[in-house]
This record gives C-alpha cells, sequence and structure tokens, in this order.
C-alpha cells in the first residue's frame, strides 16, 4: 500500500498513515480505499489485540480530505455517495471488535477527526490541533461527523467545533472529552498502548460504534429531552442568523440535521448528513468558499517565476509605533530575530511594551502564557543601528512622509550587508521615488501590511521600476515565513487595496452629498455581506486618514473625482471611532447613527439608497479593479480576489470582486457603466471590463 503501512506484534497492529504525495496526510480516494481495505484485512486477522494508529508524517496526523475531489461537483447524487462511502470506510474501524487508538500528534482537521471519532479511544500530544473546519468550506462534516461528535461530547461543545470550525489544541481536548489523554509528543505511542489495555478491559466501549463523554450527566440527560434540545438548536439557529445574515446555508443545515436526527437511528443520522452534503457541495457558496480557500494557499508556495532564495532569519523594524511594533511581534511570533528601533528610548520602551501586550493577549487565549518570556527573548530595542550589520531584511514603518523615508533610507543603508533588503510599510507613497535617494535601488521594495498586523492575513509586496527580481522573491519569502498572504503589485498609487478602498469610499461619500442616506447604504453594504457598511468603515478607519487617501488618490487619479464630504465634517471636529463621533456615536453600548450629522454637514433632502446606488459603487469598484489589471497594477485576478477578500473583508461567500463580478455579468456591469458614465469619467469602462466577457472567462 501507498498511503499507509501496518504490523502486528504480539497481536498489537500498528498502522502508520504516510501518505508518499507530500508533507500532510490527505484523504483522496486512493487514500481511503487503503484505509477501508485495511480495516477489512483486520477484521480477518486471527489473533489480534487491538489496533494503534499514528502517522507518519512530522506535520501532523490527517490535514483532512481533498478538496479537489469536490471542487467542479455539480450532481447532489455525486456529492451523496462520497459521503456514504467515506461513512461505510470509517464505520469499518468503529466496528472492529478490538479497541482501536488513534495517537494524534500535530493537525487532525476534517475528516481526519471524523476518523478518530470513529476510532474506540484517542490520545492526543499537546501540540494537537484538532477542528472540523468543513462549514469554513460551506458544507458539513459529513463522514459521520454530525453524528458522532454531539454522541461524544455535550451538545453545546459539540456545536462549537462544528459550527464555527475552530481548533481544539491538545491540552483542552482531553479536558473538554475530545480525546482520552493528553500527553508529550514523547510520550504519545506509550499512552496509546496503555489506553488500549484499559479499552481491552472495556469491550462494552469497543463494541459500540461510537462513545459518550459522561462528563456532567445531568446536562446530558437533559441534553436527551426533546423539548430541552430545541431549545439549545434554535439558540445556536439565533446566533448563527445574526452573525450571517443568512449568507452561509451550511451552519442552517448543520442544525437541521442535528434536529430531524435526534429520535432516529444512527444510521438514519448518517443518511440525512450524507443528503446535505451532497446538496451542499453544490452550492454556489461552497464553491466560492473553496475559491477563497485556494486563494489563501497561494503565499505557502513561490511564484513559479521567482528566482530561488533562502529563507530569512533576522530582520529589524524601523519605527517602534503602532504598526512598527505590531510587525516587530508577528515577526517574532513566527520565528525571526528582530530589532525594533526609534529615536527615543522612550518611544521603543512603548513599543516593547506594544509587542509584550499583542503577545500576552494571543498566548493567553491558547493556555501558552509560560511561552511569553521565550518569545520576547527574540525582540531587541535599540536606538542605534549597531545590531544592523547582520539582520537580513529591514522594515521601515516611519512616519509617512516620504522626506522622512528618504532621509532614513539614506542614513541607513550604509550600515547594512551588502545583500541586506530594504522594505518600507507604505500605504499609498511610490516606492520607486524612494529608491531615487538609494545606492542600492535594486534591494529597496515595498511591503505593504495590514492593521492590525497580527489579525490582517494580506500583505501588498511593491515592485518599484527598479527593484529587483531577487528582492521581490526575498519579500515575498520573508511574507511567507511571516504566515502572510502576499500578492504582488505594482508601484502605482494606493497600489491595489487602498486603490479600490479608496474608490468604492469616495462614491459612498458622492451618494450622499447627492441626497442618500449613509446608513441606508451602510444597510445594503451588511445584506451584501460586507463586516461592515462604508460610512461605519470611514469612522472606524478615521475620517481624516480616509479624507486623505481620498484627496490623495484623486490628485494621483484625477478622473476620481473628490469630495468635501469627509473634509467638511474633519472640518467640525468628527473624527470618527477614536474621536466618539462620526457619522455613528460612539460609548459604552453599540454604535448610534449619529442624527445631528444631516445638520451639521448641511446634507441635501434625504432619500433612501436603492440597489442601484449600492451597485454604482460596487460597479465602480469592478472597473477600477480592471483599470488595475489595464496598468499592470497586478496580474491576475486571483489577485483581485485575494486583496479584497483578505485585505478589505468583501465577503468570501461571494468569492472576491473579480469572481463576484462574472457571477453579475460583465456583459451587464458594462452596460450599466456606460449608462451611468455621464456621471464622471470614472464610470468609463476599462478595456478589460469593455473587451472581456469576465475576469476569469479562460476557465
Amino acid at each position: 500500500m501507498e498511503h499507509l503501512s501496518f504490523t502486528i506484534e504480539d497481536g498489537i497492529a500498528r498502522v502508520v498513515l504516510d501518505s508518499p504525495d507530500g508533507k500532510v496526510n490527505v484523504l483522496n480516494r486512493d487514500f481511503m480505499k487503503e484505509l477501508e481495505e485495511t480495516a477489512l484485512t483486520l477484521d480477518k486477522t486471527d489473533g489480534l489485540k487491538g489496533v494503534v494508529v499514528s502517522s507518519g508524517k512530522k506535520s501532523g496526523f490527517i490535514a483532512g480530505a481533498d478538496i479537489h475531489e469536490i471542487q467542479h461537483l455539480t450532481d447532489p447524487a455525486v456529492g451523496y455517495n462520497l459521503a456514504k462511502q467515506g461513512q461505510h470506510c470509517f464505520d469499518l474501524w468503529a466496528r472492529l471488535n478490538v479497541p482501536v487508538v488513534a495517537a494524534v500528534h500535530g493537525h487532525c482537521m476534517g475528516g481526519g477527526t471524523e476518523f478518530i471519532l470513529a476510532c474506540h479511544g484517542r490520545v492526543v500530544s499537546e501540540d494537537a490541533a484538532i477542528a472540523l473546519p468543513e462549514v469554513k468550506l460551506g458544507i458539513l462534516p459529513g463522514w459521520g461527523g454530525t453524528q458522532r461528535l454531539p454522541r461524544l461530547l455535550p451538545l453545546q461543545s459539540a456545536l462549537d467545533m462544528i459550527l464555527t470550525g475552530k481548533t481544539i489544541r491538545g491540552k483542552k481536548a482531553s479536558k473538554i472529552g475530545l480525546a482520552d489523554r493528553t500527553v508529550s509528543l514523547e510520550g504519545l505511542e506509550p499512552a496509546a498502548l496503555t489506553l488500549l489495555e484499559e479499552l481491552r478491559n472495556q469491550p462494552t466501549r469497543v463494541h459500540k460504534r461510537r462513545q459518550r463523554h459522561q462528563g456532567n450527566k445531568i446536562l446530558r440527560w437533559l441534553e436527551t429531552l426533546g423539548p430541552v434540545r430545541s431549545l439549545i438548536l434554535r439558540m445556536a439557529q439565533r446566533k448563527v442568523m445574526g452573525q450571517t445574515r443568512g449568507h452561509y446555508p451550511a451552519p442552517l443545515h448543520i442544525l437541521d440535521v442535528l434536529q430531524r436526527s435526534h429520535g432516529r437511528t444512527f444510521d438514519q443520522g448518517l443518511d440525512l448528513e450524507a443528503q446535505k452534503l451532497g446538496h451542499l457541495i453544490t452550492t454556489s457558496v461552497c464553491k466560492n468558499l473553496i475559491h477563497t480557500f485556494f486563494l489563501s494557499e497561494r503565499g505557502k508556495k513561490p511564484p513559479k517565476e521567482h528566482p530561488e532564495v533562502p529563507g530569512l532569519s533576522t530582520g529589524a523594524v524601523l519605527g517602534a509605533g503602532v504598526m512598527g511594533s505590531g510587525i516587530a511581534q508577528w515577526m517574532a511570533e513566527k520565528g525571526f530575530q528582530v530589532v525594533l528601533k526609534d529615536i527615543q528610548q522612550s518611544a521603543v520602551d512603548q513599543g516593547l511594551q506594544k509587542v509584550r501586550d499583542i503577545f500576552n493577549s494571543r498566548l493567553k487565549r491558547r493556555h501558552q502564557l509560560h511561552q511569553l518570556d521565550g518569545y520576547m527573548e527574540k525582540v531587541q530595542g535599540a536606538v542605534d543601528y549597531e545590531a544592523f550589520g547582520s539582520v537580513e531584511i529591514v522594515i521601515e514603518a516611519v512616519a509617512e512622509k516620504m522626506a522622512i523615508k528618504q532621509a532614513v533610507l539614506k542614513e541607513l543603508e550604509p550600515k547594512l550587508s551588502d545583500t541586506a533588503i530594504f522594505a518600507t510599510n507604505t500605504s499609498a507613497l511610490s516606492v520607486t521615488e524612494l529608491q531615487s535617494v538609494a545606492d542600492r535601488p535594486g534591494q529597496v521594495g515595498g511591503l505593504h501590511f495590514f492593521n492590525p498586523v497580527h489579525r490582517m492575513p494580506l500583505v501588498e509586496v511593491i515592485r518599484g521600476e527598479q527593484t529587483s527580481d531577487t528582492t521581490v522573491a526575498s519579500i515575498f519569502q520573508a511574507s511567507r515565513q511571516m504566515g502572510k498572504i502576499p500578492i504582488e503589485v505594482k508601484d502605482r498609487p494606493g497600489f491595489l487595496v487602498n486603490r479600490l478602498l479608496g474608490t468604492y469610499l469616495l462614491e459612498a461619500s458622492h451618494l450622499v452629498r447627492e441626497g442618500v442616506k449613509w446608513h441606508s447604504l451602510d444597510e445594503l453594504a451588511l445584506e451584501f455581506g460586507w463586516p461592515m457598511g462604508p460610512f461605519r468603515l470611514i469612522d472606524e478607519i478615521g475620517l481624516d486618514i480616509i479624507a486623505e487617501v481620498g484627496n490623495t488618490l484623486s490628485d494621483q487619479l484625477p478622473y476620481l473625482k473628490s469630495t468635501d464630504l469627509l473634509d467638511e465634517a474633519n472640518r467640525v471636529g468628527l473624527n470618527g471611532k477614536k474621536g466618539g463621533s462620526g457619522f455613528y456615536l460612539y460609548g459604552d453600548k453599540e454604535p448610534l447613527p449619529n442624527e445631528e450629522l444631516e445638520e451639521i454637514l448641511d446634507l441635501p433632502e434625504e432619500r433612501a439608497a436603492t440597489e442601484e446606488d449600492f451597485h454604482r459603487m460596487m460597479y465602480l469598484m469592478v472597473n477600477e479593479a480592471g483599470r488595475c489589471l489595464d496598468e499592470g497594477v497586478v496580474t491576475t485576478p486571483e489577485d483581485i480576489d485575494t486583496g479584497t477578500i483578505f485585505g478589505l473583508g468583501f465577503p468570501p461567500f461571494r468569492g472576491g470582486l473579480a469572481r463576484w463580478a462574472d457571477t453579475e455579468g460583465m456583459v451587464g456591469i458594462r452596460d450599466r457603466l456606460l449608462e451611468i458614465e455621464s456621471i464622471g469619467d470614472r464610470f468609463h469602462p476599462a478595456q478589460s471590463i469593455r473587451e472581456n466577457g469576465g475576469f476569469y472567462k479562460d476557465e
């Protein structure tokens, strides 16, 4: 067999999962066939006393099912049959008359988790990460997960995993009953053998196809009562609808399966699960979320056209403010040795405290505060350049003014090694102009992080006119090592993300000046799936910052007509969330619309926003994305979708701006742009919009 092997000694079978195809075990058709054949073989083996299943991969147990096998499925019957095949395979393991113990280390995702749920016992290492993330792909666990997990754990604990896809770490897994015990990596096999011996003395547990964690017996008894179970599921449904507005059907179908399977046999529950999987696999939401998943994986491999460059281990960050300290913290968390420099020691101290605060918050949630000092040892504060001679990459995060950035580069460059890379964390300034003062301009590029650094996955890698291929590849490599999702962008105003964002927010401001109620535009944006409306976002970022971005884009791209709305709001002291008032009022409770805004800003007579108003904003954004392709700011529609989802929060269930535009219909968008072109030159269709049937027209 290619994907697994097993040996039997003293009646104990040791099954090792070790796919030849890569660094992780992925459950594809061939792998599942071998799992089934192995279970059938073990079932016929005389003298067998028990089975221990482990992984031969250093990275973990099983990374999940092969998503490529469902990517293009359009027939619900095919999806149903795939689910039934997987259920049958895992049920063969559950039905073995000897105990089966899974010895789990590292990642155990999706189908991997469903497999260990079918085993009779589970021992996990401290580094184990267990999850059922199918909901993030718009589907549900279809190989028994919706049936076995709620029978093992209390219903609310099971819902917390299945509805969110959240990851359960090693120690918590045993605490909640997902695992029988948690041990060190070195103690995994001995603990699995010990549990195996214990289970041999519990034949009733082995002969059941699913187990029940004892936990709180009163709670478990209450959950068996129909009204109590229904109440729990209704409360979960209410929470799901509040979070998703119904845009994501998978959580609702999961709840429906759990409700309808109550009181039915285990096999009937499995059949309901399979039916739902077959339906969900064919939905556009599933296809778009799979597309989004593959976009998130783009940063894990360097582009084919990049020259090969070595990994990096040392870096420095100039500027210990919010962005600088955030970048330093993230680099340290990802294994870099980092120097954090500022002019004054007090600024350095404040920056180091920000680093500590971020680490403290993140590690506390993971119950890993004991690692805090080790991480902090990776960050060194400095007020001079003494330690810079050995760093491989410098990320500059000083004030967003060209003169200051150029002065810093001129001062620093002689103190760096001949091969060191200088990357400016600019959101709008020209990398090419910055290069003009460099002695080694080919080693100067841009690396635009988004705030907050530890939460925003996207980075823009900016190629100036003189940036070398090796420098771009090295910045990409650093981004990959930091676990970020990089896209390469040309040195043009606003790059990609801020250019699209600025276009969208400028148009929203124009509509308000024309008499559209701003909060009705926000409501339409929420209904579309944006995490917040344009004016709530303006408040969040800051009216002053958005006004500056809008004015800068209008100056550099004159067809993007400016508006005085935000400048006027700034003039009267409306700063947004940081100042307590903007388009909304901020306090201890949820933000409330600022009802006095119409009078303060002398807005014209208002009307509620229409779908046409919202589409005007969205179609203009699509048009600007087309201009970015025409100008070579980015080179593929995948870049547009990656930037809008992971940098702007574009709703993932729609697949990104480019994919949504294709779904909407490029011809219709073009025609609508032509209809409203009289409003301004910004609506003149870009060449790629005029000439192409869609961004992904070749698919």
